[in-house]
């Protein structure tokens, strides 16, 4: 049984810091909950969670009457709150005439933007916010701290100082008048908040090197104090009507401690919103894999916080869009410049076609292989100006500089596109990080490369027993790069984005001295080794202790008059499956995408990692139930306000001085702008010329060309499916 707060407290007084773990995992989401209804912000809000908990072991022995305890931890997050806002200054942005359509609207526009995996959450944090706006201020206040907080309705009162009845009564009144949806969101996102480990890891590590304050020899204002936690905290959470509601979009990190890969990203990701002031998102996400930790998995470093410095040097954007230049070299290289004047910051992106579903027969992940190698061919990978990342179809090498570095830049991609010699000792240290790689994503369900990897192998090679560990292992350094020379640079299918402050006749002209002279080979991707017929229904074993499901459904491909509208079908069914509670009962994550692209075929899919003992034949079943609905064109409203979204994000970047305006104040310029070049690129290189007839096909899409598409593609006859279950230890 848990010990109440008196003994508690007692215990610690008494030199126990364990009571204290105990103390602070029973209401460290509380105190977060007060924070974030406060001031707006989760990370931040987590940060002051820690100071509440540390300050309050610092004074615990002031506090005369232990029952009073949550109020007492209100009261000092709630000052800690006060000073954060006031150091802040944050910018004010009334709610109260916003019309009921506008919220829902802008409910949908950041639903749009939640189609990245990782972030997500982020994302619906904001929507959340925009609907407890619309509650009245009591009942805002008793639904934050019930479902965010996790607070019964007792303690709710208790704190609140009002009957149980009454908060009853509120939530009763909230809830009838927020939509089934709306409640069914807000209890998602906060009920489902899992604060991250390290918050309790830090105070405890803090704990053990503060002594508490002894008792003060006068006696406390305990009357004071349990009235000033239910008046201070309820003033609180009733101000914020008014707040600007700031968005929040984590970074493209480039701070990994070794060797980067990243998690697939898709091209159309940066949306727009008519809610002002409107902020572009794209989400990125670097692993690093460590082999010096002591778990030996991964060390991540998705979220990277750095302040501008010399090595992120902080931009002055002009007004507009960047200034857009495509040109081609002399050998076919093709290249797209994002000129940003007055930019000191320089990125630059090679996307080249070898990938994760193209690699050849037996050899899953060589493509991922020869992505690390490559980087290594210019001599010891440099962190902070080199990365890389493989897709389903592609992959990317990239180098982050600035006005003075950028001609380095050039030379650096000038040998990784040029077929160096792959050194052993490059191999020998490339193989553990891949292995490593596997392993932490075995460990988090995290699954659905490698499920990429497999299927190629499956319906594209014939193979019924994967074994992506022993591929890798066994490629001998002559096949790699023999490898490499065939399929990683090839005529008509390489694209380098520059973006940044170099002047666009100035860049040519050095790109073709740099560039122009490497030898393009014709395309020679490898071909699938089995006949067109080869079943549809696939079970197959790995070599991962996951269960994983994918379903594929052949499509057009984006010149077609209708992939528009299947784009679309993807935007909405990824959000559906986001947030159904059966899939998460069952699985990892459900994802969904319109990129599976191999030579010959586009491919719609659906990937699944399943939880250890979940049924399978429910996870198929429910994924294709939440299928059904988007067949029927009345279920799609919401279909014209994200048609016209991606039309306009299709025609030109964004205005970088509105994204710079809008940026979070602990992510810097470099970030946001670097961000944006990756994006970019990966729709030039996706879509190319045809860009511009897309952007003209989405704002024509309506409701009844997605059911249309629906009803045509997704069908039992079009589907194929792969189980890739966990193969016998040997």
């Amino acid at each position: 049984m848990d010990k109440d707060d008196v003994q508690l407290i007692h215990s610690i007084l008494s030199g126990d810091d364990e009571a204290f773990g105990t103390l602070v995992q029973k209401y460290q989401k509380s105190v977060h909950a007060l924070a974030w209804r406060k001031i707006g912000d989760f990370h931040y809000a987590e940060e002051i969670t820690q100071d509440t908990f540390l300050q309050a072991y610092k004074k615990l022995s002031t506090l005369e009457d232990p029952n009073q305890l949550a109020g007492w931890l209100y009261v000092i997050a709630n000052r800690l709150c006060i000073d954060w806002m006031r150091k802040q200054k944050p910018t004010m942005h009334s709610l109260e005439n916003t019309a009921v359509k506008t919220i829902d609207k802008l409910m949908y526009e950041r639903y749009i933007l939640e189609q990245r995996e990782t972030e997500a959450a982020e994302h619906r944090y904001e929507i959340v916010k925009r609907l407890l706006e619309k509650l009245p201020e009591s009942e805002r206040t008793v639904v934050t701290l019930y479902y965010l907080g996790e607070m019964t309705a007792k303690e709710i009162g208790k704190f609140l100082g009002v009957s149980v009845n009454t908060i009853t009564s509120r939530l009763k009144r909230a809830r009838e008048r927020l939509k089934a949806s709306e409640e069914l969101l807000i209890n998602d996102t906060l009920g489902g908040l899992q604060l991250p480990n390290s918050i309790f890891e830090n105070i405890m590590r803090q704990v053990a090197n503060i002594d508490p304050v002894p008792s003060p020899s006068g006696k406390p204002l305990l009357p004071w104090m349990a009235f000033s936690a239910a008046t201070v905290l309820v003033i609180l959470l009733l101000g914020m009507s008014n707040q600007y509601l700031a968005r929040f979009q984590r970074p493209y990190s480039f701070e990994a401690q070794s060797e980067p890969t990243i998690e697939i990203i898709e091209a159309l990701t940066i949306l727009d919103t008519d809610a002002k002031p409107a902020v572009r998102s794209q989400i990125g996400k670097i692993a690093a894999f460590d082999k010096s930790n002591s778990t030996g998995s991964q060390v991540s470093e998705e979220v990277s916080l750095p302040n501008a410095s010399e090595d992120f040097p902080v931009i002055t954007a002009s007004n507009g869009p960047p200034k857009v230049t495509r040109f081609t070299l002399s050998n076919g290289i093709r290249v797209v410049n994002l000129f940003v004047e007055d930019s000191t910051d320089v990125g630059i992106f090679s996307y080249l076609p070898l990938g994760l579903v193209t690699d050849g027969k037996a050899k899953a992940q060589w493509s991922n292989l020869i992505m690390r190698l490559s980087v290594r061919t210019s001599g010891p990978v440099d962190l902070k100006t080199s990365s890389a990342e493989t897709m389903a179809d592609n992959l990317r090498l990239e180098f982050r500089g600035n006005t003075d570095t950028w001609t380095q830049g050039l030379a650096l991609h000038a040998k990784w596109l040029s077929g160096l010699p792959f050194s052993a000792e490059s191999l020998a240290k490339a193989v553990p990080y891949a292995l490593a790689e596997f392993d932490y994503i075995e460990k988090n369900l995290a699954t659905h490369k490698l499920a990429h990897a497999a299927w190629n192998q499956v319906f594209r090679h014939g193979e019924t027993d994967i074994t992506m560990r022993k591929d890798i292992q066994s490629a001998q350094l002559s096949q790699l790069q023999e490898y490499r020379d065939l399929h990683l640079v090839q005529a008509d299918r390489v694209l380098l984005c520059v973006i940044g402050g170099v002047d666009p006749d100035v860049l040519k002209d050095t790109m073709e001295k740099q560039l122009g002279t490497i030898h393009l080979p014709k395309k020679t991707l490898p071909h699938p080794t089995v006949s067109p017929e080869f079943a549809k229904d696939q079970s197959v074993t790995w070599d991962f202790n996951v269960t994983h499901y994918v379903e594929t459904y052949a499509i057009p491909r984006p010149e077609n008059e209708d992939y528009p509208a299947l784009y679309i079908v993807n935007v909405l069914l990824r959000l559906t499956y986001m947030q159904d509670e059966q899939l998460k009962e069952l699985t990892g994550y459900v994802y969904c995408g319109i990129d599976l692209v191999t030579p010959e075929q586009v491919y719609f899919y659906v990937s699944a990692s399943l939880k250890s003992g979940a049924d399978i034949e429910k996870v198929k079943q429910r994924i294709r139930q939440l299928m059904n609905p988007l067949k029927q064109s009345e279920n799609n409203p919401q279909v014209p306000m994200i048609a016209q979204s991606l039309s306009k994000e299709l025609s030109a970047p964004p205005d970088i001085t509105v994204l710079m305006h809008q940026k979070p104040k602990n992510i810097t310029e470099t970030h946001m702008l670097l961000q944006l070049g990756v994006t970019w690129g990966m729709l030039e290189y996706q879509y190319g010329e045809t860009m511009s007839q897309l952007a003209k096909a989405f704002a024509d899409v309506s409701a009844a060309d997605v059911a249309s598409v629906a009803n045509r593609y997704l069908t039992d006859e079009n589907r194929r499916t792969l189980v890739l279950t966990p193969r016998a230890p040997e």
